[in-house]
């Protein structure tokens, strides 16, 4: 009998099992991104760094059978305009009080589209919530159509995008408006 997953915080013990996830899940984002996986961070991060972003964000989990098959991690960003681009991306963060940036969101392939990832995202969007957010950033490939429309229905609007890392880099935002 199968478990449904369980969302919990991770702790420095799950670092190599979401590290393994994490690889996992960008090479199927740099295939729907159409870019090459050498361009993301995540893929050569090391389960120390992992360990050591998990003791210093929040980061979530979602386990079932004692597996991790999701993660998200969503930390307060101490002056979000270290996110502006460009002036459009400035005057959109000017007025910003309280963000919190959300990183490192994965779920392995055969629980996509399980509602897994709208359940992950749901929780994290609530603790920037609970803890005063007015906005949630994030990045992601402006490419990857599957994505992009994952996080529209989720309130999340592009709002400016650059080329810095050799790909569309694209930073949505969610307003407290749609929170």
């Amino acid at each position: 009998m199968k478990i449904a997953p369980v969302i919990r915080n991770a702790n420095t013990k799950d670092a190599e099992e979401v590290s393994r996830l994490l690889r996992s899940a960008m090479l199927t984002y740099c295939a729907d991104s159409g870019i090459s996986s050498a361009l993301l961070e995540a893929m050569t991060e090391s389960v120390e760094s992992v360990a050591d972003r998990i003791s210093k964000q929040i980061c979530l989990v979602a386990e079932s059978d004692g597996k991790i098959i999701g993660t998200i991690c969503i930390k307060k960003c101490q002056t979000p305009l270290v996110y502006s681009f460009s002036d459009k991306t400035k005057a959109f963060l000017e007025g910003t009080k309280t963000a919190y940036y959300i990183s490192r969101f994965s779920v392995y392939e055969e629980y996509r589209k399980t509602g897994l990832g709208i359940d992950l995202m749901t929780k994290a969007i609530d603790v920037a919530k609970e803890n005063g957010a007015d906005c949630i950033l994030l990045h992601s490939a402006a490419s990857n159509k599957n994505m992009v429309d994952f996080y529209g229905k989720r309130g999340f609007t592009l709002i400016d995008s650059e080329n810095s890392r050799g790909y569309m880099r694209g930073l949505f935002a969610n307003t407290l408006d749609s929170l």
